[in-house]
């Protein structure tokens, strides 16, 4: 385990996560990793000593590169349907007895917000992965784990802060935890005395320490801005898991990350991992499509008959670098020939299993990286990286040439909004098929956002569907608030909701006939619809009432 400790938080060390059912000896030979974690039974984490800064795509394979996932960000209670559930006579649902996790940037614990009204913390777990700490925990093997004792312990002396380092910097996960299940306000002058959704709940918090600088290189990711490793991310929600078996609760995840790398289809390391935690007994998994609406961060195409499609890229001044995915819809073989603005040309590569290039521009400066994987492993089609270190201003030119007998269809994305210039963008996009993983995951509970002052979709949100044509999002719920408005807020307060419809069944006795798929069965089966088409790929299956899951759902939740 302390070999493992040193692998997770060194950049000497190179992580993947694999696929893999054996023993955890048996992988750690095969691969001849210095250390295997198993998440699963089906994932185990591998890692390698290599002290070199960068991957450069030129000794993996890029698909099995971890991901690098970005932040997504009354009158809503009562537009769900939230008040109707805590002011009934029959009902008074606030979310007692289920635990909200979190994996985000962390919590700021003093607040009011996250309190009792004695005072006391309603947080029953914190692991903080960012501090430095020799912590021996099983689940929370590096960083450093506060229990709900010794956060009380904080709470009551002077500066509770420095008895627990831990804050949110950021403020997107204090942000979510207030719309899920912050405390009701008290007193004559308070701005919000319903709190959040599931003001009773517990929580639990896992505050991600950012991705090592060999994945940010790799992906050409900014440094001053949040971005988080899939491993992190997995190892949170083992920890969150492992809190809820301890205290014997059902459990709600929040997830408000989203990622633009791999080909949508719900296929990446993290989202087959949450598929797999969504069926668990007990457990609601509620992830965001992703504030992707408006970027022109998606490109499709399809190559005529001995042709090519002309892909453009308009590069902001002052961008830095980036990286683009091209991943193919069928099993044709593609080649790319890039043109720079001022006309440099770097010629097509030859179609071979796998192809590492890099070019350094004479004219404009600048390096760009191509890796060509003739069959990713994760989806069984061609997919190409093009990595641009630090790229002139202008629109550059990929031109996709087509081998085969199919489709000749291919998709591009480029990463989402926080890790890109405003103005770096296709010129020519494709407006759907934005929904960013783990959103993208077939099981999970995927929810866009709106505005319940308007009834009108949020501006940015991710329209649908996946790349494989499944229905995204699921439902549509309240926006957020101004500072944090996105569908990272819409997932909280759907969460919020998935946990009073645990804490009714809690109330049967039965909860534990509730995961993922009932409750979304529920939710989508009694939420609000008008006269559009339904399902689509802006609101998916409607707007969110709870509430309609105790008066018209099928089979709804006895109260």
């Amino acid at each position: 385990m302390a070999v493992c400790r040193e692998a997770v938080i060194s950049n000497d060390y190179k992580g993947f996560g694999l696929p893999n059912r054996g023993s955890d000896e048996g992988v750690a030979q095969l691969l001849r990793a210095d250390c295997v974690r198993r998440v699963s039974d089906n994932l185990v984490f591998a890692y390698f000593y290599d002290p070199e800064p960068e991957l450069g795509g030129r000794e993996f394979p890029f698909g099995i590169i971890q991901k690098c996932y970005g932040l997504l960000s009354e009158e809503e209670l009562a537009a769900s349907g939230v008040l109707q559930l805590r002011e009934g006579q029959l009902t008074n649902l606030r979310g007692s007895g289920v635990l909200l996790g979190f994996v985000d940037t962390g919590i700021d614990f003093a607040e009011e917000a996250f309190r009792n009204t004695d005072g006391s913390t309603r947080l029953i777990g914190l692991w903080d992965q960012t501090l430095n700490s020799q912590t021996t925990s099983d689940f929370a093997f590096y960083g450093r784990e506060f229990l709900e004792e010794e956060i009380n312990r904080a709470l009551q002396s002077e500066n509770p802060y420095e008895v627990i380092p831990s804050r949110d910097e950021n403020g997107h996960g204090s942000a979510l935890v207030r719309a899920a299940a912050g405390s009701e306000e008290r007193g004559e002058n308070t701005a919000n005395p319903y709190g959040g959704v599931a003001p009773l709940a517990s929580v639990a918090m896992v505050k991600l320490k950012q991705a090592k600088p060999y994945l940010r290189d790799f992906w050409q990711i900014p440094d001053n801005v949040f971005c988080a490793a899939e491993e992190d991310i997995i190892y949170g929600v083992e920890w969150l898991l492992s809190v809820a078996g301890r205290e014997n609760m059902p459990l709600v995840l929040c997830i408000a990350l989203g990622s633009n790398q791999g080909n949508h289809t719900g296929q990446t390391v993290l989202s087959r991992y949450l598929d797999d935690v969504a069926r668990f007994p007990g457990v609601c998994v509620c992830t965001a499509v992703g504030n992707e609406g408006g970027t022109g961060h998606h490109f499709f195409g399809r190559v005529q008959d001995d042709g090519y499609e002309e892909v453009e890229i308009n590069v902001a001044e002052g961008e830095e670098g980036f990286s683009t995915e091209l991943w193919a819809v069928d099993p044709d073989l593609f080649t790319v020939e890039i043109i720079s603005p001022a006309g440099e040309v770097i010629p097509q590569i030859q179609g071979r299993p796998v192809v590492n290039r890099q070019y350094r521009l004479y004219f404009e400066g600048g390096t760009i990286w191509i890796q060509s994987n003739l069959y990713d492993q994760s989806v069984g089609t061609q997919g190409i990286w093009i990595r641009f270190a630090e790229p002139v201003a202008g629109v550059w030119r990929i031109r996709v040439y087509a081998e085969g007998e199919f489709s000749k269809a291919f998709h591009m994305w480029l990463p989402v909004r926080p890790f890109l210039r405003e103005e770096t963008a296709f010129l020519r996009p494709e407006p759907y098929i934005q929904i960013c993983d783990p959103g993208a995951a077939r099981e999970v509970l995927t929810f866009t956002a709106y505005d319940v002052i308007n009834g009108s979709l949020y501006r940015e949100a991710s329209y649908g569907y996946t790349a494989d044509n499944r229905i995204k999002p699921d439902l549509a719920a309240p926006k957020g608030e101004v500072l944090y408005a996105g569908t990272g807020m819409a997932t909280a307060f759907g969460a919020g909701c998935a946990a009073l419809v645990f804490e009714a069944a809690i109330r049967q006795e039965n909860y534990v006939i509730l995961d993922t798929l009932v409750i979304k069965r529920l939710f989508t089966a009694s939420a609000e619809r008008d006269g559009r088409d339904y399902p689509n790929r802006e609101w998916g299956y409607g707007k969110l009432d709870v509430y309609g899951v105790f008066v018209r759902a099928p089979g709804r939740t006895p109260t």
